[in-house]
């Protein structure tokens, strides 16, 4: 597996709130999972068009980056860091995540 820097959900609501717009929530699952449930504000690009649509992404920006348990997110956090981007792992995914989640459409 890869090694790449993670942040909890507790680390990662502090830097949400105290970064605001420099911060986005980056949400990797597939179209059902994320219109089932996900977190407020999250920009949803899934894992399989990442690598087509990273270039979409401003490299000014952190990311944090979420799926349901970690381990997709985990790999779109290496491959953005790859190229440059700065982005952490959300440990444990959105199972994890215990504030505010929303479901339907957006």
């Amino acid at each position: 597996m890869f090694s790449v820097p993670e942040v909890t959900p507790e680390e990662a609501k502090k830097i949400l709130e105290e970064e605001g717009d420099k911060v986005v929530l980056l949400d990797v699952r597939t179209p059902p999972e994320h219109f089932q449930l996900r977190i407020p504000n999250s920009l949803f690009i899934p894992l399989d068009e990442l690598r087509f649509k990273y270039n979409e992404l401003p490299k000014d920006k952190k990311y944090i980056v979420y799926c349901r348990s970690g381990e997709r997110s985990t790999f779109a956090t290496y491959f953005l860091r790859q190229l440059g981007y700065e982005a952490y792992n959300l440990a444990g995914g959105i199972i994890t995540w215990p504030y505010e989640k929303e479901s339907g459409a957006a």
